[in-house]
């Protein structure tokens, strides 16, 4: 490989190291995409979702590198949530998907706080940290499905799920409640899905507020800060230049 080419490959390869959320997004995007391969019962689907949440949580451990205690914390739960994931593919029980569903809220949260000290720290606003911001937004609508699909299981019919009485307990339950989660957070609302007790209604409104301020004021907030900052980078630079310019025609 000449030079010119090894240069590029560097300054990509930085490039990805510097933009270490952006690992997480991809992965957290992929569980969206992998819900909506989940319209059926098939097994291998199913198996594919699994192995998909159990990549977020070795991304998650990626993004809470500086923390030791932090990732041995993420890899028990998650091998643990995923174990169980996969024992309920044969043996469905309740108290089993309670346990899956709390392991990965309980890494999910400890993300999401994570993910707060690095994005909101005092500093400049560089494009890792909005990719930080994104990825809260993202692990919102995540956290919210756990919660709802916890609800679900145990208080059935909290929901009006599609053919839920006619499948009973199932894992695709939490791949639903991803769909319902990102429309709420959205508030986009399509209404196939429904909040019938009230304490799914009240979630389901908690949601949609933190969705929509979350967005107006964090996320619009930070962009707004970077080009400013990058607007006065730039008046500095020119100065500099200007500077620069009337020393050399001095001299």
């Amino acid at each position: 490989m000449n030079q010119p080419a090894l240069d590029q490959t560097r300054k990509t390869l930085g490039t990805f190291r510097r933009l270490r959320h952006l690992e997480l997004l991809i992965a957290l995007i992929g569980i969206i995409v992998g819900q909506s391969i989940l319209n059926d019962t098939s097994d291998v689907n199913r198996t594919i979702f699994n192995v998909l949440f159990f990549t977020v949580v070795i991304s998650a451990m990626r993004s809470l590198s500086q923390s030791r205690w932090s990732q041995l914390f993420a890899f028990s739960l998650g091998l643990a949530a995923f174990s169980a994931s996969m024992f309920a593919e044969f043996q469905p029980s309740r108290i089993l998907l309670v346990g899956v569903y709390t392991c990965y809220l309980a890494i999910f949260v400890s993300l999401v706080c994570a993910l707060c000290r690095s994005v909101f720290r005092s500093g400049r606003i560089d494009a890792n940290r909005i990719l930080g911001a994104v990825c809260i937004y993202f692990l919102l609508a995540l956290i919210w499905a756990l919660v709802y699909s916890l609800v679900e299981v145990c208080r059935p019919h909290s929901f009006n799920i599609p053919d839920y009485v006619a499948l009973g307990v199932r894992q695709q339950m939490v791949c639903d409640m991803i769909y319902f989660s990102n429309v709420t957070l959205t508030t986009l609302g399509y209404g196939d899905i429904l909040p019938l007790s009230n304490l799914a209604r009240t979630l389901a409104n908690f949601e949609a507020m933190a969705g929509q301020l979350y967005v107006g004021i964090v996320i619009a907030r930070m962009v707004g800060v970077q080009v400013t900052q990058q607007i006065e980078d730039q008046r500095l630079a020119n100065l500099r230049k200007d500077e620069t310019s009337k020393e050399s025609g001095d001299s």
